[in-house]
């Protein structure tokens, strides 16, 4: 008996040691490196449906890579400045804004120019702070000079929508770090707040908190964001989110998704890895 009791004794002194280990999803050692590029001074990144990973450096120099990571093209852009918004999602071309310069570019998948154009062409005449390609030939852009969120027609230079910011967010100095339309849906982030929700006709839907100043991206259903050392995964519909460690030893800053690839940077450098299950 004293044996037996002794037994249970030490099965259930492991059962509670194991009962109170916190459960880890998607520790460093899941991850698996596929390869990295030491490029000084980066700035953006962004990466297309084929796994291709596009890096500008604050020069305005486009970086073009493969999903192998072998150099594919290089490009000194016509903007020759700090690029704000760098866009490669729709694989066939590459879209790239500089508010510093009050022009944007739009690159075919070969880096060949189709589009370069100063804002106030579009027959926006304010300041602009971010910018983004929307559907149908369309450019979103953010006019700081009436805080409105304008939609144009990029054929004729048309104003297609006018929304006033201020009106949803009762402040007049915002710090907005991305605008993006992806699925219908326009995405505004503004730092240290979260990112606003709103259809294609630029009607507010709803506000998802984010607790960082780092750009975040859209990827199907879920905003994509990195808070301290963490990934955060939410769910902009469930309002679930879920967190994953980042491998690097320096948090990164910048953040790209491919459907096989999560690609992970900070101003020395870009490491790619395979994207972790289930994110």
């Amino acid at each position: 008996m004293a044996m037996r009791s002794k037994l249970i004794k030490t099965i259930l002194t492991w059962f509670l040691a194991f009962a109170f280990v916190p459960l880890a999803f998607g520790q460093e050692e899941d991850f698996v490196k596929l390869w990295e590029a030491k490029i000084p001074g980066i700035d953006k990144v962004s990466t297309d449906g084929k796994g291709n990973v596009y890096i500008t450096d604050k020069q305005g120099y486009l970086f073009q890579f493969n999903a192998k990571g072998e150099s594919i093209n290089q490009l000194a852009t016509s903007l020759s400045a700090p690029v704000t918004h760098l866009d490669a999602f729709k694989t066939v071309n590459i879209f790239l804004f500089s508010a510093s310069l009050q022009r944007f570019e739009i690159l075919d998948r070969f880096l060949n120019p189709i589009i370069n154009k100063s804002i106030d062409e579009t027959g926006v005449l304010g300041w602009v702070s971010q910018a983004s390609l929307g559907n149908n030939n369309s450019l979103w852009v953010y006019d700081e000079s009436d805080l409105n969120l304008k939609k144009i027609n990029l054929s004729n230079n048309e104003l297609l929508q006018a929304q006033a910011i201020n009106t949803i967010i009762q402040k007049n100095d915002l710090e907005i770090i991305l605008l993006i339309e992806r699925y219908n849906l326009l995405f505004l982030q503004v730092a240290g707040e979260g990112i606003y929700i709103f259809d294609n006709q630029a009607n507010f839907l709803e506000k998802i908190p984010l607790l960082t100043d780092y750009s975040a991206l859209i990827d199907g259903d879920f905003i994509y964001s990195i808070e301290k050392d963490q990934l955060v995964q939410t769910n902009y519909l469930t309002k679930v989110s879920k967190t994953i460690a980042l491998p690097m030893a320096k948090s990164p800053d910048r953040l790209a998704l491919s459907y096989q690839q999560l690609i992970l940077a900070n101003e020395k450098g870009v490491v790619v890895f395979e994207r972790p299950k289930d994110f």
